[in-house]
């Protein structure tokens, strides 16, 4: 490490990140000549070059690749260390906590807000996606963990802490004709638009596996990736949606929509958080598992599948 600071490394990982110079100088407060100085160190040090330009994006080569692993552990190790010497203090270091939309408008905030009010030093990165990418991001090491909306996660590399089953509705304007139904059923959907999350969604690719089960044609789609754009064009009767009952209580108190009375048992998904199983459980993140096991019932264990 003769010659080398550390923060050339958190550099390294930002551009890494970011595919950018610029990006990274202001994400992390450099000129961008500055970042290129540290990234041209590192090369030199190291004898090989570490990023190749590829369209507008700064992408990393094979070498690059390879010191990427390593500098991911050893920024782990440091941030382990700082927190580990600073127990019973403010805790300090970054949590990287990848989730989804829904969940983190109105499900995690909370437990968020707990973790840092005793922790105002500890800095925590909320980034939302598609469950596959936040799981493929946990494996690859760029979240800590993620809060997923899906069915309970089985993987070899992966820890699932299931929260609790989240309950998805199907939601309609107030004055829809399917509104006094006792119970509402696929076939029942033939003649109506879909209003779809994007495509990815969990619990879209659920619905939609259902009706090409059961045969059923609807009469057409529209599709968003914004939970407010879905919920306004159901309220503007423009069709009905499935979406989780913890992003239209709201709008369903109003009366703004109306929940219409519809069950499917193969649309089912949890609440649940993963993490990798070879990941440290730093006291920020063991006190993040803690506060979310509080939500779940009792009985709930880690599924180590």
């Amino acid at each position: 490490m003769d010659g080398l600071d550390l923060t050339y490394f958190y550099t390294f990982k930002e551009v890494a990140k970011s595919g950018s110079y610029t990006k990274t100088g202001e994400e992390l407060g450099y000129a961008q000549s500055s970042v290129t100085t540290q990234i041209k160190k590192l090369e030199e040090h190291y004898h090989t070059v570490l990023f190749e330009r590829v369209g507008r994006r700064m992408c990393l080569t094979q070498s690059g690749e390879q010191l990427l692993h390593y500098v991911n552990q050893i920024v782990s190790l440091v941030e382990e260390a700082e927190i580990q010497l600073t127990k019973g203090t403010n805790l300090r270091g970054t949590l990287k906590v990848g989730t989804v939309e829904s969940l983190a408008a109105y499900f995690l905030t909370p437990y968020i807000k707990s973790l840092k009010e005793p922790n105002p030093d500890m800095k925590i990165l909320l980034e939302s996606g598609l469950c596959q990418h936040l799981r493929d991001g946990v494996i690859e090491g760029k979240f800590d963990a993620a809060l997923l909306l899906d069915q309970l996660q089985e993987s070899p590399e992966l820890m699932t802490i299931p929260i609790r089953e989240e309950e998805l509705v199907m939601v309609s304007s107030p004055n829809h004709p399917l509104r006094n139904r006792t119970e509402v059923m696929l076939k029942d959907l033939s003649e109506e638009t879909i209003i779809f999350t994007e495509e990815g969604c969990s619990y879209r690719i659920m619905f939609e596996n259902a009706l090409r089960t059961e045969g059923v044609q609807t009469k057409s789609k529209i599709s968003f990736s914004s939970l407010e754009a879905i919920k306004q064009c159901v309220a503007d009767d423009l069709g009905i949606a499935i979406l989780p009952k913890i992003a239209v209580q709201r709008e369903l108190k109003a009366n703004v929509i109306r929940q219409l009375p519809f069950q499917h048992e193969s649309i089912k998904v949890f609440t649940q958080l993963v993490y990798h199983k070879k990941k440290w459980i730093s006291p920020i993140m063991a006190q993040l598992i803690e506060l979310l096991n509080t939500n779940g019932t009792s009985e709930q264990k880690v599924v180590t599948k």
